[in-house]
């Protein structure tokens, strides 16, 4: 059972330095979550945290302090799992706030000189965003970063190809297991993936997807569009434009080609049909696209809470989902900085099997 005071230090925690909210605002929240509606109740709940430090009224208007923040922070490690039953988008969203500025140098690594998408979360909805006052968003510095940040745009998607380009340089193979595949398999999928790069000279990088699956990344050097390459023909659709990204999708399902002889059966790129596929591993080569996005390394996942964490292929074979816990990777973070390296690729091989 929450205690109410851990629920508002929460709510109070997870906004912006400075900023108030009236009585009228905690006695909705409170009603929506707790079950809590009675005035007196609420403010006697309200004097009480004022009283021990950690909020203060100013005017009405009611805000936490740099102690109740200090004290959220070390509190919450031991009420998480309760709050989250109550929650669990503001916790997602606390940690977020908390989160980011540790790992803010990486990100920004993958997000500069290209737009940038968001999954924007909120306790009733989640919605997707990539552009911002009628401009597609961009994030140049810590600055932009948390002014998105801050208004819960959590989880950063960056666009698989650099601003006016119109060949992707990351070549990512994005590994989604449907309901019915083990954790287990999709692992085995993974590093049949991950060796398959190798195999082409790919130089290949792992991380966990921040859900039930991996993606593998390569960044590819610049290379002439080969004037023998044919688009695949694909089920039901019509004829392909032949230019980079229908190339790099190709790469992808030449990929899934070489996995299958490993795995019958298994795999497949087919993203249509999601009924289809639920005993399936989908190598999605649908980012592969102009604006195409993917989840950033260190990103977080919007609706589980958890990091889009690098991982070596030693690591994959034991490695859990509860091992991207916030807490878990800023430990790691810290002692290790980046370890998502994306080192340049010549794709010949690839396109020595595909034509």
């Amino acid at each position: 059972m929450v205690r109410p005071e851990d629920y508002l230090l929460l709510m109070f925690s997870m906004k912006g330095e400075g900023k108030r909210v009236d009585f009228k605002h905690v006695k909705e929240k409170m009603k929506r979550d707790l079950g809590i509606s009675d005035e007196i109740q609420i403010k006697k709940i309200l004097e009480s945290l004022i009283k021990d430090g950690f909020l203060e009224e100013v005017e009405g208007l009611y805000g936490v302090t740099k102690k109740g923040r200090e004290f959220f922070a070390r509190r919450i490690k031991a009420i998480e799992a309760e709050l989250r039953k109550v929650n669990e988008p503001w916790v997602i969203v606390y940690k977020a706030k908390q989160y980011y500025p540790v790992v803010a140098n990486t990100i920004l690594e993958f997000c500069r000189e290209r737009y940038v998408g968001f999954y924007c979360l909120f306790t009733e909805k989640r919605f997707f965003r990539r552009d911002f006052r009628g401009r597609k968003i961009t994030v140049n510095s810590l600055k932009d970063l948390m002014f998105y940040v801050n208004m819960h745009y959590i989880d950063i998607i960056p666009c698989v190809h650099r601003i006016g380009s119109n060949r992707p340089d990351w070549l990512v193979v994005d590994i989604d297991a449907g309901p019915k595949v083990s954790w287990e398999q999709t692992k085995e999928v993974t590093e049949i993936v991950f060796k398959i790069f190798k195999k082409f000279g790919l130089n290949p990088a792992l991380k966990f997807s921040g859900s039930r699956g991996f993606q593998v990344w390569s960044l590819i050097e610049e290379f002439p569009l080969p004037e023998n390459y044919k688009p695949l023909e694909l089920r039901g659709k019509t004829i392909r434009e032949k230019n980079y990204f229908s190339l790099f999708s190709d790469f992808i399902r030449i990929i899934q080609r070489e996995v299958d002889k490993e795995i019958p059966g298994l795999t497949t790129c087919e993203v249509a049909a999601k009924e289809k596929r639920l005993d399936k591993v989908l190598l999605d080569p649908s980012s592969m696209k102009p604006l195409g996005l993917v989840r950033a390394p260190y990103g977080l996942h919007s609706k589980t809470g958890l990091i889009s964490m690098p991982l070596s292929l030693k690591e994959l074979k034991e490695f859990e989902p509860e091992q991207a816990r916030v807490e878990l990777v800023v430990e790691r973070y810290k002692r290790r900085g980046n370890e998502f390296i994306l080192k340049p690729s010549n794709p010949s091989k690839l396109i020595q099997t595909l034509i």
